[in-house]
């Protein structure tokens, strides 16, 4: 029998987990949250009474940044497909990371799981064992019951109706 790759199902068992300790944790931050979400409304409404002068600033500075980006424009799209591949590398690598660590997250929460929900698993089974030797007990007796009936009885059974 071939070994299948668990590494994919692990992390996503660590995704879930992380998601789960996350919310977890949501309402010990939501006193954070909602004094983030205050402050960031007053920096924008800071920022709505600035527009009007950045947009002075920018009609007067429009001209000049133009014929600097004309100059510069050649350069910065050479640029462009080293850093594109950078990026892609790092983000590859950030990315390969993650994923091992999830893989590993998953792992150890799937372990986690079996061992707190061990007797779970082991009274189910314990049930339907249960249940398969009391419908075999069942069957045995009835064919017991066939078997001990007298042969009259058996020939009138569905004949006689």
């Amino acid at each position: 029998m071939s070994q299948k790759n668990t590494t994919p199902l692990y992390a996503v068992a660590g995704a879930a987990d992380l998601a789960v300790a996350a919310l977890r944790e949501l309402p010990a931050h939501a006193p954070a949250i909602a004094q983030r979400a205050e402050t960031f409304g007053v920096q924008v409404r800071d920022r709505l009474a600035e527009l009007p002068a950045e947009l002075q600033k920018l009609r007067t500075d429009l001209p000049t940044d133009v014929q600097k980006l004309r100059i510069d424009l050649p350069t910065l799209v050479q640029d462009v497909p080293a850093k594109v591949r950078k990026y892609a590398a790092e983000l590859a690598g950030d990315l390969s990371e993650t994923y091992a660590e999830l893989a590993v997250r998953g792992e150890e929460a799937v372990g986690r799981f079996r061992r707190e929900h061990a007797g779970t698993v082991d009274t189910v089974a314990e049930t339907v064992a249960d249940a398969a030797d009391k419908a075999a007990d069942a069957a045995d007796k009835m064919a017991d019951e066939i078997a001990d009936a007298p042969k009259t009885a058996r020939k009138r059974g569905p004949a006689a109706s």
